[in-house]
């Protein structure tokens, strides 16, 4: 199957910024569709923005050249919308996965120092891939699809293990450099196209196909070797690895049910009826089984966490905001309410949350009220509130925002801040309904910038503190902080020019003015290193 897009020219000439509505004008193919046959096209430079990734004649990428090929695939992904902006879903779920890498790092599979990011990517598919450098996302899709955490857990122990184990980096390092580098650009159009295939039709053919099936593939050996890793890491980190072999099950059953339209992580994963017989066979044999320091088996962690089947209910509310989809996923959730088999505060606590989150979708106010009251209530009776505060919390103030109840975001704010000031979500939240309540301004200031020194790595909070401080009158302040937006996402001429307006915005006293010209010595230094990195990957 060959996939063809055409679209209208993605990139700003001035300042190579993707404009929100060309989003998806890469490519109406996934990872999975890619990796199973499908062909890109690319356009002649449309991958300049790429690093060299060394002598073609090197078997594998250096740390330096992955981890350089990661954050730009990264930045692309985060430029053009790929990256679901929900911090609180992330966030949870990043915890979660923290517990695999300090298990990676006490097996000895993880080098010191490699950093990671879990990301999400709203897709219904059941999927997850690793980018080089550490980067994983996972597919909203895959969540809402299982029951059991150690599911999710164990498809992340498995990326893991191929980044430890540096498959990623031999896949791209083995092919010529030119190859790699369209593998790269693929991944790129590939992702970037999920957004809206059907507003990108039209205007521009993005070059050459190319086929990408065997490159992108991993070998049955590291599919293993992965396997492997993956639930020794699983193990070592207290889920059960039973997991690995339910969720292997459960991809075996929808390959089987839906053959060509099997779930995408089995085509970047092929899955054998090998490794199955091969993971389950070391279970029955407790070949894999956690010990403490003096030797006893420690028990493992067979029921979800309380924070993932919250996650997990807002996800499956908010799956679709088309109308249809807002119903649907409502009806869902309140046939589970009304199902006698679903009982217990552990289950109707998130089911009443994922409703309200679903009405508050549908601006049906009353209902939300309604159903936050029935999960705060159920998470009393279950003994788990203080698990789930930031989580109602958050869900209050947004209902704030979205009924324009600007006397209860002034009442709300100061002690939410208080006492959830280490919640990302929150904390955005809180600053979106000042600005928009016209709280006090210099008091959401302050809270702006606490929260890019907690967080300086979220575009959206450089965003935030670049409105506050629009709105109090700091033009240099406002430029620098849509800097640093654009620097998360790789546009350093973009970023380089908001510099430079700070710079002559004046406003800014002595010790803004150094920092300012501290920053551009920097992105400046960035963007010429990138330039030099091109032109040695065009000789």
């Amino acid at each position: 199957m060959i996939e063809r897009m055409h679209c209208k020219k993605a990139v700003s000439p001035k300042t190579g910024i993707y404009p929100r509505l060309a989003a998806a004008c890469l490519v109406p193919v996934f990872l999975g569709g890619l990796a199973s046959g499908g062909h890109a096209q690319l356009r002649p430079g449309s991958i300049d923005n790429l690093p060299a990734l060394g002598e073609a004649s090197v078997d594998e990428l250096s740390p330096a050249a992955e981890q350089r090929l990661g954050d730009q695939i990264y930045q692309e992904f985060l430029r053009i919308g790929v990256v679901h902006d929900d911090p609180e879903t992330t966030d949870a779920l990043s915890r979660q996965a923290n517990r695999l890498l300090s298990a990676a790092g006490a097996l000895g599979h993880l080098e010191a120092q490699r950093p990671f990011r879990f990301f999400i990517v709203k897709d219904p598919s059941i999927n997850a891939f690793a980018l080089p450098g550490g980067y994983i996302g996972i597919h909203s899709g895959l969540i809402t699809a299982s029951d059991r955490e150690s599911e999710v857990m164990s498809v992340l122990a498995h990326e893991i293990g191929h980044v430890t184990q540096r498959h990623i980096a031999r896949m791209f390092g083995q092919q010529r450099q030119s190859s790699a580098v369209m593998i790269a650009a693929a991944v790129l159009a590939a992702m970037a196209a999920r957004a809206s295939p059907d507003a990108a039709m039209g205007v521009m053919s993005l070059g050459q196909t190319v086929a990408i099936r065997d490159q992108l593939s991993f070998s049955r050996d590291a599919e293993r070797e992965a396997d492997r890793v993956g639930v020794q890491i699983l193990t070592e980190s207290g889920f059960d690895p039973a997991g690995m072999a339910s969720m292997f099950e459960r991809l075996s059953q929808a390959g089987r049910l839906y053959d060509n339209n099997a779930p995408a992580y089995l085509r970047t994963h092929p899955l054998s009826t090998e490794r199955i017989a091969d993971i389950q066979g070391r279970l029955q044999s407790g070949a894999y089984q956690s010990r403490g320091q003096q030797g006893n088996l420690r028990p493992l962690i067979t029921a979800n966490s309380t924070a993932y089947d919250w996650i997990r209910a807002k996800l499956i509310a908010s799956a679709d905001l088309k109308v249809d989809g807002l119903r649907a996923a409502r009806q869902r959730l309140e046939l589970q309410l009304k199902d006698p088999k679903k009982s217990g505060p552990a289950t109707l606590g998130p089911l009443h949350f994922g409703v309200s989150w679903a009405a508050l979708l549908q601006r049906d106010f009353v209902a939300v009220a309604h159903h936050l009251r029935l999960a705060r209530e159920q998470a009393e009776i279950g003994g788990f509130v203080q698990e789930v505060a930031p989580f109602l919390a958050h869900l209050q103030i947004q209902w704030a925002i979205a009924a324009n109840e600007s006397q209860l975001i002034d009442t709300l704010s100061q002690q939410f801040f208080k006492e959830f000031g280490d919640h990302r979500a929150m904390v955005r939240a809180l600053i979106e309904a000042r600005l928009l309540a016209k709280q006090p301004l210099e008091t959401t200031a302050r809270f702006a910038r606490i929260a890019t020194q907690q967080w300086p790595h979220d575009p959206q909070v450089w965003a935030l503190l670049a409105r506050t401080e629009l709105a109090s009158g700091r033009r240099a302040a406002q430029h620098a902080a849509i800097a640093e937006q654009y620097v998360l996402s790789g546009a350093y001429a973009a970023a380089i020019e908001q510099l430079s307006l700070a710079r002559t915005a004046g406003d800014a006293d002595f010790v803004a003015m150094s920092k300012i010209d501290a920053r551009l010595t920097t992105i400046r230094a960035i963007l010429r290193r990138e330039q030099l990195e091109r032109q040695q990957s065009n000789r």
